[in-house]
C-alpha cells in the first residue's frame, strides 16, 4: 500500500497467528505505552491472560520479546526497501520510493517502529550491537540514494539529510494520534522531501 493511497486508518487489522505472536504484540504495545524498563513480565502475562512465567514458556526473558520486536522491525523496514529499490533505478525516484514505504511502515506500525527507535538502547551490548548494524545498513541505502541524486553532498552532509528525514517520519507517525487526518501520510512524505533537499553549507 502507498501513502498516496490510503492512510494508516484504511490498513488492515492484523491477527496474531497464535499465542507466541500475541504475547509479542502485548508486549510491544506495552513496551510503547509505559516503556521497557516499567514493563515487567506479568503485565504482559495479564495483558493475554495467562500468568507472568508461563511466557517463559515461548521467550526465555523479557529481553527476547524486546529483540524478537526489533528485529521483527528491522525486517519489515528492510523488506519495503527491497520491494522500492526493484521499481526503480533512478535515484529521486528511489528516495521517494523509501519515504513512501517507511511512512507507510511507521504508520501502519506505529508502535513498533517507535519500540525500534526508542526501546533498542535498553538491550544488553551483546545484543545492541547486530541491531545497530542492521540499522546503519539500512540508513546507508537512504545515503547512497541521496548521494546518486545530490553528487554535491559528502558523506557526513548525506548522513545529517537522511537522518533528519528519518527522525521527521518516525517522530510524526508515532506521535499524538492524527489517524483521522486523510492527507498525514502524504504530508510525512512531502516534508521528509523537503528534508532531503534542504541545502548544507
Amino acid at each position: 500500500m502507498r501513502a498516496t493511497d490510503a492512510t494508516a486508518t484504511d490498513a488492515p487489522t492484523r491477527r496474531p497467528a497464535n499465542r507466541r505472536e500475541l504475547i509479542l504484540e502485548a508486549a510491544v504495545e506495552l513496551f510503547h505505552r509505559h516503556g521497557y524498563p516499567a514493563t515487567s513480565v506479568d503485565d504482559i502475562g495479564k495483558a493475554v491472560d495467562v500468568s507472568g512465567p508461563a511466557i517463559y514458556r515461548h521467550f526465555s526473558s523479557k529481553e527476547d520479546l524486546l529483540v524478537e520486536a526489533i528485529t521483527l522491525a528491522a525486517d519489515e523496514v528492510h523488506a519495503v526497501n527491497r520491494v522500492a529499490r526493484a521499481d526503480t533505478d533512478d535515484p529521486r525516484a528511489l528516495l521517494t520510493g523509501y519515504i513512501r514505504a517507511y511512512t507507510d511502515v511507521a504508520l501502519e506500525r506505529s508502535a513498533l517502529i517507535a519500540v525500534w527507535t526508542s526501546e533498542r538502547r535498553h538491550l544488553s551490548r551483546e545484543r545492541r550491537s547486530p541491531m545497530g548494524r542492521r540499522l546503519r545498513s539500512w540508513t546507508h541505502e537512504w545515503t547512497d540514494a541521496l548521494q546518486a541524486a545530490r553528487p554535491e553532498l559528502d558523506d557526513d552532509d548525506a548522513f545529517l539529510l537522511v537522518t533528519a528525514a528519518i527522525g521527521l517520519i518516525t517522530s510524526v507517525a508515532t506521535g499524538p494520534d492524527r489517524r483521522d487526518d486523510p492527507h498525514l501520510a502524504e504530508n510525512i512524505v512531502t516534508m521528509a522531501l523537503a528534508t532531503l533537499d534542504a541545502p548544507v553549507r
